[in-house]
């Protein structure tokens, strides 16, 4: 679950859903620069699936005792969180294994990043390096090998339009620059490594439900969805989160994405 404090109430969205913009800003991604074609299909429903292991999850969120807060994918127990890690990995590759490979490595990359250090992690990490093995193993016998070119700049690819989903979800429309959530003050990492931005980074800005790209990383401007609950703290605390965020009506925010010059961070 994606999850922020305003206005007391919860802002909470699916991570399958979040997952599910990501994908669809995959398939709108300029593409004159992509080494291959052979796998675009398996890159994109990778993409647009590479949450899916919390679909049963976010059905019922968990109310986080110690932060009097629902918990979001930032604080959830890494246990749990590693089994629907593994559950959304296997369900991927019952589809596509260079899918699987790529979420693998972008689970991975975000373990890293967390700073988090556990046994358990030790032991995912471990496992997965195995399933990443084999797949690489299992496609080279049958004559589909991947090069690191493919594979790093397929990386780059899902890294960004997850990152530019969750900026969506992070934000409301029209939030000021001086507002945009750390993570993102300088631009989306790693951007300036597509050719077409020519070393630099992409960064956004909103101007009302417009949401602002430079250098624009799409071929048009478009609109895109997100469906958002915000539920009521009161209500969370009263009647149980499980109870408040099921009574609460999913509203669908919408976002204008275009491209615009913007003052560089």
């Amino acid at each position: 679950m994606i999850c922020r404090e305003q206005d007391e109430s919860f802002v909470m969205i699916k991570q399958h859903d979040h997952g599910q913009l990501a994908g669809e800003f995959a398939s709108r991604f300029r593409m004159e620069e992509v080494p291959r074609k052979r796998y675009s299909d398996e890159v994109l429903y990778a993409i647009a699936n590479h949450d899916r292991g919390w679909v049963d999850l976010d059905e019922t969120p968990f109310w986080n005792d110690a932060a009097k807060a629902p918990y979001s994918f930032i604080d959830f127990p890494v246990v749990p969180k590693l089994t629907f890690y593994r559950r959304g990995l296997d369900e991927i590759e019952t589809v596509t294994s260079y899918g699987a490979l790529l979420c693998s490595l972008h689970y991975e990359r975000l373990i890293e990043v967390s700073g988090e250090n556990a046994p358990e992690l030790t032991v995912y990490l471990q496992e997965e390096e195995k399933r990443r093995s084999r797949i690489h193993r299992e496609l080279e016998m049958n004559g589909a090998a991947i090069g690191e070119a493919e594979l790093y700049y397929d990386s780059r690819l899902l890294q960004f339009c997850d990152d530019l989903s969750l900026f969506i979800g992070l934000h409301d429309p029209g939030t000021p620059t001086k507002d945009i959530h750390p993570w993102f003050k300088e631009g989306f990492s790693r951007t300036g490594e597509f050719d077409f931005t020519g070393g630099r980074v992409i960064t956004a800005e909103w101007r009302g439900t417009k949401l602002l790209l430079d250098p624009y990383p799409f071929t048009a401007s478009f609109e895109v969805t997100l469906p958002v609950r915000r539920v009521p703290r009161n209500e969370a605390v009263s009647r149980g989160l499980a109870a408040a965020y099921s009574s609460t009506v999913e509203t669908p925010v919408s976002v204008t994405i275009a491209e615009g010059e913007l003052k560089r961070p």
